[in-house]
C-alpha cells in the first residue's frame, strides 16, 4: 500500500485499526474502478474545543489509499492548502485538519487505486464545502435601513441567553437612520464572506449602534462620516439587573464582550465606543482585524476613541489592526475611563489594557493615547504592547501614557515597538521615558507607502524582519 506522504498533520486511523483486515478491507474486490466515497458518507464536525475539523468517511472496499485536499476557499480566487493538505495520500479513513473561525472551506476526496488488487483510482473526486461561521439566526435583505428591519423584526427574547447571529449579504448596502439599541439581548451583525463585506451606511448626524450586553460586529465595513455620535453606544438607561452583578461595587457589569472583528469602520468624528456617562464595567472589549479612520471634527464633542465617562472597560485588546486620523484636529486621548473606574471596585481581580502588532498613526497627536488614574500605579493592572507601530501619536509620551503615568509592578510588557513623532524617537538607549526598558524599541522609519491617504505598507527592514505592525502592511518575505 502506497505510503502517506510525510511532513503534514494528521489524525487518522487505519482501517485495520477501523476493525478491517486486509482482507476484509479489500472485500474480495479486485479488477475494478473504484468510486469516490459519497457526500452523504462524510462526515464533517469540529472538534470539542473548535481548533480541528475532523473529517470521516466510509471505507471503499478495495481502495490503496485517499487522495484527499482541504482548502481555504474564503477569497474563491486564491484558495489556500490547510495544513498542507493538497492532494495527500492518507492511508485511513479520517483526518483532522485546523480549523478557523468564520472561514469558508472545501474538501476534496478521490479513491486512490490499488495495483496489488488491479484496482483502478476513482475517475472523479467527490467535493464538499463546508464552513466555520455559526448558525445564521436570519439574513437581513440587502438595502434595508437597520432601524427600521429591527423595529419591525425585533430581537427575540431568547437572545438575552444566546447569541444571534444576523447576516447582512455579502456585498451588500445598508442604512442606519437611527439609533438601534439591542439592551440586554446578544447579538452578531456579520457578513459570512470575510472579502467581500456588506457595507452599513449611517445617514443622520447623531446614530450609533447600542448595547448594555454582548454584541459582535464581523466583516462588515461602516461609513459613519455622517454622524457625531459613537459608532458603538453603551444604553444610557440600564437594566438594573446589571449593577453589581459581579457581588461587588457599584457598576453596571456587562459580563459580556464587545467585539469588532475583520471590519473597516470610516470618518469617525466622534467616539468609537461611548458609556453615555453611565457607570458601566465593561469585562471585555476586543477590536482585531480592523481598520478604523477617525476623521476628528471639532463639531463633535469629543474625539476620544474609548470613551468611557463613567466607567472603564476591564479588559481592552486591540490587535492585527489599524487606527488612524486624517484630520489635524488633535483627540484629547485615545482612550479615556473614569478616575474612578479599577478592577478591584467592579468585582474582578486584575484589569488589563493589550495592543498586539497593531499601526497608529496620527492618533492624540497633541494629546495623550491614554487616562485612566485608576488603573496607573496599582499592582493589580497588566500591560502588554507588542510588535507595534507609532507614527506622530500621543505628543511623544506614549509609553508613559499608556500605562497611566506610572507602574507598579512587573505586570507591564514592551516588545518591538516603533515610537516616532515628527521625524524623532521616545527612545534613548534602549528605554523610553524608563517605562519601556525592554531594548527592544526600533528607533528606525517604518517608511509608510502614503500615510496621509490611508496605505501603511511597511518598507522598514527592522520593522519586516520583526514583523511588526498591523500584518496587512506588511510585505510577504
Amino acid at each position: 500500500m502506497p505510503l502517506l506522504v510525510m511532513g503534514v498533520i494528521l489524525l487518522f486511523s487505519s482501517c485495520a485499526q477501523d476493525g478491517f483486515d486486509d482482507e476484509t478491507f479489500s472485500g474480495s474486490v479486485r479488477n475494478t474502478t473504484l468510486s469516490s466515497p459519497s457526500a452523504a458518507d462524510i462526515s464533517i464536525a469540529a472538534s470539542t474545543d473548535n481548533s480541528k475539523t475532523i473529517i470521516t468517511w466510509k471505507v471503499i472496499y478495495g481502495a490503496g489509499g485517499y487522495i484527499c485536499s482541504v482548502y481555504d476557499v474564503s477569497d474563491p480566487s486564491a484558495p489556500v492548502a490547510v495544513d498542507d493538505i493538497d492532494n495527500t495520500l492518507v492511508d485511513g479513513c479520517s483526518l483532522a485538519v485546523t480549523r478557523e473561525e468564520d472561514t469558508s472551506y472545501q474538501f476534496i476526496i478521490r479513491t486512490a487505486g490499488n495495483a496489488e488488487l488491479n484496482n483502478k483510482e476513482a475517475e472523479t473526486a467527490t467535493e464538499i464545502e463546508f464552513n466555520s461561521f455559526t448558525e445564521t439566526y436570519a439574513t437581513i435583505p440587502d438595502g434595508s435601513d437597520l432601524a427600521t428591519w429591527f423595529a419591525q423584526n425585533p430581537v427575540p427574547d431568547e437572545a438575552i441567553e444566546n447569541d444571534l447571529c444576523y447576516d447582512l449579504v455579502p456585498g451588500g448596502s445598508y442604512t442606519l437612520s437611527s439609533d438601534i439599541d439591542f439592551g440586554l439581548k446578544q447579538v452578531t451583525l456579520r457578513t459570512t464572506s470575510q472579502t467581500d463585506h456588506a457595507k452599513i451606511t449611517y445617514t443622520a448626524n447623531s446614530v450609533s449602534i447600542m448595547t448594555q450586553t454582548a454584541l459582535t460586529l464581523k466583516y462588515i465595513d461602516i461609513d459613519c462620516s455622517q454622524s457625531k455620535e459613537g459608532v458603538i453606544e453603551l444604553s444610557p438607561t440600564p437594566d438594573e439587573s446589571l449593577y453589581a452583578a459581579t457581588g461587588e461595587g457599584s457598576y453596571y457589569n456587562i459580563q459580556k464582550s464587545i467585539v469588532v472583528n475583520g471590519c473597516n469602520i470610516d470618518g469617525v468624528k466622534g467616539n468609537f465606543i461611548y458609556d453615555n456617562n453611565v457607570a458601566y464595567c465593561l469585562e471585555t472589549m476586543l477590536v482585531k482585524n480592523t481598520i478604523i479612520r477617525r476623521e476628528n471634527s471639532s463639531e463633535a464633542s469629543n474625539n476620544i476613541s474609548f470613551y468611557f465617562k463613567g466607567g472603564f472597560i476591564n479588559e481592552l485588546t486591540i490587535q492585527n489592526s489599524t487606527i488612524w486620523n486624517s484630520s489635524d484636529v488633535s483627540s484629547t486621548y485615545f482612550v479615556q475611563y473614569n478616575n474612578s473606574g479599577r478592577c478591584s471596585r467592579a468585582g474582578y481581580n486584575r484589569n488589563y489594557v493589550n495592543y498586539e502588532n497593531s499601526t497608529f498613526y496620527n492618533i492624540a497627536h497633541e494629546g495623550q493615547m491614554g487616562n485612566y488614574s485608576g488603573f496607573n500605579g496599582q499592582s493589580t493592572s497588566t500591560w502588554v504592547m507588542t510588535n507595534c507601530i507609532f507614527v506622530d501619536c500621543g505628543n511623544k509620551q506614549i509609553c508613559r501614557r499608556f500605562v497611566g503615568g506610572s507602574i507598579n509592578s512587573s505586570d507591564a510588557t514592551f516588545r518591538n515597538n516603533t515610537y516616532m513623532f515628527e521625524g524623532e524617537f521616545e527612545s534613548t538607549n534602549g528605554s523610553v521615558d524608563n517605562y519601556d526598558m525592554s531594548g527592544t524599541a526600533i528607533e528606525e522609519d517604518p517608511g509608510f507607502k502614503d500615510p496621509q491617504n490611508g496605505d501603511f505598507t511597511v518598507s522598514g527592514a527592522t520593522q519586516i524582519s520583526l514583523r511588526t505592525g498591523d500584518p496587512r502592511w506588511l510585505p510577504e518575505i
